[in-house]
């Protein structure tokens, strides 16, 4: 995982939403959005809650 696709994991997996996310990060909502999408299509992953607790168990968060 990029360093990217962590800092939004971490983001979600404290409880923000998309627009709060993207509001730490730095990114925009779309770019946020993208990097979710881009993960979940790689890693298939079925929506938010599979990527935090994959990112949790590879211990990348």
């Amino acid at each position: 995982m990029t360093q990217r696709e962590i800092d939004v994991l971490r983001r979600l997996a404290e409880g923000l939403d998309t627009a709060e996310t993207a509001e730490k990060t730095t990114f925009s909502e779309r770019a946020v959005k993208n990097v979710i999408h881009d993960l979940s299509q790689r890693l298939e992953l079925r929506n938010r809650t599979h990527a935090v607790a994959c990112a949790l168990r590879n211990g990348a968060i």
